[in-house]
């Protein structure tokens, strides 16, 4: 399963800038590229191999040719939301899509369903709704739209950017229910995040728990494995049945050996790694989907090293994709 953000957050290319900025800082002061005490001028921005797109713009043929062989790859909407008086969210700002009329947040789920009619065979698509943005009728109304009308198969929830609890049982629990109802996963973006506006204590996995006893048949996936929560993660995953964790940004920032013991301790931690998810967090600034899918499948290397039993090859193959196919049903296998 990859996890992939698509398009734009905005029609104005001088934002999208200043949000990769934003987000990347903190990667490329560790990488000692800008100023770790002061703010990166124009110059150093330049030097840092930054370059003024920022988050750049992809479509399915940039998503294609950076996921060398990769059979499905799924597109992650973005809901509309409010960040610093600016309304965001996927746009589609140059036309890769077929959707009608100026760019526009609202249209998020219309965008990804015309990525995903562009290759069928490969992109899978998943809506986002924001029941903080018009309030959790309409975002019940979307969600059952894109499902039926649009035709994508899970929702991408983001609670700690859009700045909503995820166990509001008045805000949230009715979309839980319309996914319930619809038969889709629920994504949500459980984990830290390095932008400013985000709310932290919004982003605890643990905030997930009153979700699972309300919505026994509702299929979770936790983005990220939680980090930097990735023990509270993992006993969400030990104590609901229907809780599965996605591994981006995790399987980036560890080192292969600490990979390997992440995933050597989920077993002893009653997590069968059945429950896990690749994902790439693609086109993040550090996340080449192939780069990260070596290093996941090579972790072995670090058994001896350690004393302790390699992985199962068929348990890292089915990380990679099999585990998510059967969940997803994507194929005949049960989850």
């Amino acid at each position: 399963m990859i996890s992939t953000d698509v398009l734009a957050l905005a029609e104005d290319p001088g934002f999208t800038v200043d949000y990769g900025r934003e987000g990347s800082l903190c990667i490329y002061r560790s990488a000692g590229s800008v100023p770790t005490h002061r703010m990166p001028t124009e110059s150093e921005w330049e030097e840092s191999g930054f370059s003024r797109k920022g988050w750049p713009i992809i479509g399915t043929a940039e998503s294609r040719r950076d996921h060398a062989g990769f059979d499905k790859i799924v597109l992650l909407a973005v809901s509309p939301q409010w960040l610093d008086g600016r309304l965001i969210g996927t746009v589609d700002p140059t036309g890769i899509t077929d959707v009608d009329g100026p760019p526009h947040p609202d249209k998020c789920n219309d965008y990804i369903a015309a990525l995903v009619r562009q290759d069928p065979d490969t992109f899978v698509g998943f809506a986002s709704v924001n029941p903080g943005y018009r309030g959790p009728q309409a975002a019940v109304e979307e969600l059952i739209r894109a499902v039926k009308d649009l035709g994508l198969s899970g929702v991408k929830l983001y609670p700690m950017y859009q700045h909503w609890s995820p166990d509001d049982p008045e805000l949230a629990f009715p979309v839980y229910q319309a996914a319930v109802d619809l038969g889709i996963p629920v994504m949500f973006h459980q984990a830290g995040s390095t932008r400013i506006d985000a709310k932290l204590e919004l982003g605890r996995p643990a905030l997930l728990d009153d979700v699972g006893r309300e919505f026994r048949d509702l299929v979770v996936i936790i983005a990220h494995m939680g980090i930097p929560w990735q023990d509270e993660a993992l006993f969400l995953l030990t104590k609901h049945p229907n809780f599965y964790g996605e591994l981006s940004y995790l399987i980036a920032a560890l080192s292969p050996r600490e990979l390997f013991s992440f995933l050597h301790r989920c077993e002893p931690f009653f997590v069968p790694l059945e429950k896990l998810f690749f994902g790439s967090d693609y086109p993040g600034f550090l996340y080449d989907p192939v780069v990260l899918s070596k290093k996941l499948l090579a972790v072995n290397e670090h058994a001896e090293p350690l004393g302790l039993e390699p992985i199962a090859d068929h348990k890292l193959q089915g990380i990679m994709g099999d585990h998510a196919a059967a969940v997803l049903g994507w194929s005949n296998e049960s989850p």
